[in-house]
């Protein structure tokens, strides 16, 4: 059912039944708009010319358009990018600036062409190489212009595409630079839980190395014996072993130790007390479990325990211990007794 809702009064009262009319003045107004857009961007072109800075207190011509027009930032940038490309401007030592597209911005201002279509021209003439003659590019910029007036912007890319292979056929002359080699990568962090965070970009070599290594050490357990770890969890139990029979190897190099600050003699470091409690040892597997089970806490007990010792002996403390500890100017001094 068709609504009766519509009202007949156009707002121009422009009268019904002439499609020809309306076509027409939806062509004028564009045009006009158009044509209005062009002289603002001859307003940003003067503005820059004689220094945003020293007249609005702005650092840039898109700023300022951005607070004048109440705009987007790259609406604004584009904006006064169009304006800067279509216009001259002078410069501080009174020199003229020559625009991008000299006859673009002298059909814009008639109110032709769309800001799309100048977009295209402006683009396809930056690409242009320096060893066109000046002549070849005006005309390469007039046949833009005469498409954009009557032509979509799509076609303008096409025409300009083919423009570019025609007066550009070997293409742009700068050299491709030499490829970066990637390198890998490693990051690894204690967390305020004492647990210790790791994540890294590895390349294709070494990362199959150590996928080749960690593999055969993550399978469940043989055998229809139980194993309720994760894949996860067997995959850290595997890196464990990993690291274990890496720090077994005799030519490791020990931990590198901070230079002790002071005029004195180095003092030897202080023996570390070992626990007067033998270490649970650590049952014989059979070869054909290649993973142990670990604890709640999933570090091995044994030589790894004494290990970690010997190497929080050279770990700084942690920020939050130190903030615990009481310093000396902070202390209460006692009171004194009451006497009557």
């Amino acid at each position: 059912m068709t609504s009766t809702n519509i009202p007949k009064a156009f707002p121009l009262n422009l009268p019904e039944g002439d499609a020809d009319l309306l076509l027409d003045e939806l062509q004028s107004r564009l045009c006009e708009g158009r044509r209005l857009a062009a002289e603002v961007g001859q307003i940003l072109a003067e503005i820059e010319s004689r220094g945003v800075r020293e007249l609005y207190g702005f650092n840039s011509i898109a700023v300022f358009y951005e607070h004048v027009a109440r705009v987007p930032r790259a609406e604004a940038q584009k904006v006064t990018g169009r304006a800067l490309a279509l216009n001259s401007r002078r410069a501080r030592d009174g020199t003229s600036t020559r625009p991008v597209a000299p006859l673009t911005g002298v059909t814009a201002a008639t109110g032709v062409l769309a800001e799309a279509g100048i977009d295209r021209i402006v683009t396809v003439l930056k690409k242009l190489p320096d060893h066109v003659t000046a002549s070849a590019r005006s005309e390469a910029e007039k046949d833009l212009v005469d498409l954009a007036s009557v032509a979509r912007p799509r076609d303008i890319t096409v025409a300009g595409t083919d423009l570019l292979a025609l007066l550009d056929p070997d293409g742009s002359t700068t050299e491709d630079p030499a490829p970066k080699r990637e390198r890998s990568e490693f990051w690894l962090r204690q967390k305020r839980t004492g647990r210790w965070d790791m994540r890294g970009n590895l390349d294709p070599e070494t990362g199959a190395r150590l996928n080749a290594l960690m593999v055969p050490r993550a399978y469940p357990a043989p055998n229809g014996e139980a194993d309720d770890r994760t894949p996860a969890e067997r995959r850290g139990d595997a890196f464990t072993e990993i690291v274990d029979l890496a720090e077994s190897e005799p030519d490791v190099p020990l931990p590198r130790q901070a230079p002790e600050q002071g005029t004195g003699q180095s003092q030897p470091p202080e023996p570390v007390k070992r626990p007067e409690h033998n270490p649970k040892a650590t049952p014989v597997r059979p070869k054909s479990y290649p993973s142990p089970h670990r604890g709640h806490s999933g570090v091995r007990e044994g030589a790894a325990t004494e290990r970690s010792q010997n190497v929080a002996r050279i770990r700084p403390t942690r920020w939050w211990t130190r903030l615990s500890k009481p310093r000396a100017e902070n202390a209460v001094p006692p009171q004194k007794p009451l006497t009557a």
